[in-house]
């Protein structure tokens, strides 16, 4: 049985995510599953080639790690600009 591999469209998240699309980057994710989903769908998954699957599988791992990276960094990034606004109103109680 031959089950084609949806193609991850890797590059085109990371050009959505880099350029703050968030909407088209899930969009392209949901996108991706649902592709997915449906190849796989009814298939009897031992009767597949590994070798493709397992390709993809790297690249959805190198991009979810990838992304992991961003979330980490916006959540520090968030957690500094609190801080700092924090920080900007205490100052302004203290000046008042």
């Amino acid at each position: 049985m031959t089950v084609a591999v949806p193609s991850l469209p890797e590059a085109e998240v990371r050009a959505a995510v880099h350029a703050g699309l968030w909407e088209e980057a899930m969009e392209l994710l949901a996108r991706h599953d649902r592709e997915l989903r449906q190849a796989l769908d009814g298939a009897d998954v031992s009767q597949l080639s590994a070798g493709p699957w397992r390709e993809l599988l790297e690249h959805q791992t190198a991009l979810l790690g990838d992304l992991s990276l961003i979330r980490d960094e916006t959540a520090r990034t968030l957690a500094r600009l609190g801080r700092d606004r924090r920080g900007a109103l205490a100052y302004r109680e203290v000046s008042a």
